[in-house]
Formats: structure tokens, sequence, C-alpha cells
């Protein structure tokens, strides 16, 4: 395993300084009212559809992608998919507001698999070999996005569309709304031509410039919607949605793990210890951007991410840096 290096760390830090500045800023800027809430949903609509897919591409496109690699996001998408279900089932009785538990299955469903979180996790203790690893893993998210995120908004959403369920992944995979699934593709295609990206892209640091630019704008819409009075109001969801994400998906990931095993290609070594530690992570910021983009209790979603991120910060991080690191 090769040793984390001062890079890695610098780039950690400065991005949860700029995740703190960002969204005290936006917390800020609506409590001053420089800026009013509701363009909050804008903003995330902007990061989500234009912000993340550019930086999807550019990191994917070059990417060292292996045939042997096609476990990775397809267990990251059953896992997304699986706890999306569990949460949505289960929360039948436990929420009898529609749209609360639509933003509980939407918040445990895509985690924060992203160097700002999980992937640091991975890093510390694997080394730049488990960073990759981990990057190929994370390319599931954009068909995530599109087909289980978006579905579940618009089903629980206060507008709900009508229709199948087929007919609302169809409809959304020909939407604009889509394009960080085309995108991801593109590059993967691209990758897989070995069609070199232009050395202006290292060159000119597009890659780091897209993720803190990204970074400052979701944070500063989840600022804009977090009201720190009303945190203790959304208990249950919160809490549910940490038991889902962190029992469940351990849960869940040991059992996707332990299929591979009964085909002719097991997940082994490095790839199977980044599947289990991607497996129990905190909300991904898409979550509070998809419940933006469909007006669905977006400040209800805010709080669930703010609080499942310090607890993973203050709790699971170490946690895991002693268990793995040990």
């Amino acid at each position: 395993m090769s040793e984390p290096g001062v890079d890695i760390y610098l780039r950690f830090f400065l991005s949860i300084g700029l995740i703190l500045a960002s969204g005290a800023a936006g917390y800020l800027a609506r409590h001053r009212g420089w800026v009013g809430e509701a363009a909050a949903r804008p903003i995330m609509t902007v990061v989500t559809v234009g912000g993340y897919p550019l930086v999807g591409f550019l990191a994917i496109w070059g990417a060292p992608l292996q045939w042997s690699d096609a476990w990775l996001p397809l267990l990251g998408a059953l896992q997304a998919t699986l706890l999306a279900l569990i949460a949505l089932t289960a929360g039948r009785r436990v929420f009898p507001d529609h749209a609360e538990r639509g933003v509980v299955g939407i918040s445990s469903g895509i985690g924060n698999h992203g160097v700002t979180m999980a992937g640091f996790a991975v890093y510390l203790l694997f080394g730049a070999d488990g960073l990759g690893i981990s990057t190929v893993y994370c390319i599931y998210t954009f068909f995530a996005l599109v087909l289980l995120s978006y579905t579940i908004a618009q089903r629980f959403s206060p507008d709900p569309s009508h229709g199948s369920l087929l007919r609302l992944m169809t409809g959304n995979l020909m939407h604009w709304r889509a394009a960080g699934l085309y995108t991801c593709t593109a590059a993967i295609v691209l990758t897989a031509l070995r069609v070199p990206p232009p050395a202006g892209i290292r060159a000119w640091h597009a890659l780091d410039a897209g993720i803190y630019a990204v970074i400052a704008l979701a944070y500063f819409g989840v600022g804009l919607r977090i009201r720190l009075a009303h945190v203790w109001r959304y208990k249950r969801a919160i809490l549910y949605v940490l038991g889902i994400r962190h029992g469940a998906g351990l849960a869940v990931g040991f059992a996707l793990a332990g299929i591979t095993w009964l085909t002719p290609w097991p997940l082994r070594d490095l790839s199977l210890k980044v599947v289990l530690l991607q497996a129990s992570v905190p909300v991904g910021v898409m979550g509070v951007a998809v419940a933006n983009m469909f007006h669905i209790k977006p400040h209800e979603a805010s709080a669930i991410f703010v609080v499942s991120s310090l607890a993973y910060l203050l709790l699971g991080l170490p946690l895991l840096l002693w268990i793995f690191g040990g």
C-alpha cells in the first residue's frame, strides 16, 4: 500500500474548509437577506445538470479502466437501489407523510463516495491504487441519479408525475436533466477507444477547478436551506437515514460482495476492501440537489445531509481508520 502524500491531505482539508465556508456563506446570505432561499433551487439544478457532469467527464476520461472493473459501478448501483427501496418500504409505517418518505428514500440512495468524504478514507488506508478503484466505483452515481433519484422524486414530490415506473424512467432518460448520464457514457467510450484527453486539461488543472467550483456552489445552496433551529424537528428522519446508510448499507455491501464469489470473477483484495468501505458512507449532496430540483422538502434534505456528514467526519472516519488501519 502506498503512503498518502501531502497533496491528498492538502486537497482534503482545502475541500472541507471550502465546504464549511460555502455552507456558512449560504446560511449568512439568507439570514441577512442578501440572497433569497428560493435561489437554492436553480443553483442546485446547475450543479447537478452542469457541474457534476463536467467533473465526472474530466475524471473518467483517460482513467485506467479494465473489464474487471465492471463489478464496481454495478455493485454501487445495486447498493443504492436496494438501500432506497429498503428506506421507502420500511418507511411506510414510520413516515405517514408521503413527501417525507420520498426524502428519506432519496437520502438513503446515493452516498458521498468522493474524495471529500469516503474517497479520502480510501486514500488514507489504501493509497493511490485504492483511490483509483474508488473513482471507478463512483461512476454508478450518474446512472443512479437519473434512473433512481429522479424517479423517486417524481413519485413522492408534492406534484407527483403520473404513469408507470418504466414510463417515468424512460422520460428521465430523454430529459435534459439526464446530461450527466450521457457525458459519463461519452467519457467511458473515449477511454475505451484510447482517445487521450487534451494535455491542457491537466496543465490548466481543469478537474481541480471544476471540483472546487461545484463544491462551492453546492454547499452554498445547502447553506441557503439550512435552518439550525429546525434540525431537531427532523430527528426521526435523520436517525432513520443514518440507520439505513450505515447499518443496512454495511449488510447489503457484504451480501453483494459475497454474491460475486458465486461467479467466476469474485471481488478480491483491494477491490473487495474498497467496496466494503464504500458500503457505509454518509448522505451524498446529490440528494439535497434532487430535493431542491423537485421541491420535495429541501429543508429536511439539507438537515439530513449536514448531520450525516458531521457524524461521519467526527465518528465514522476515525472508526474506519482504526479498524482498517490497525
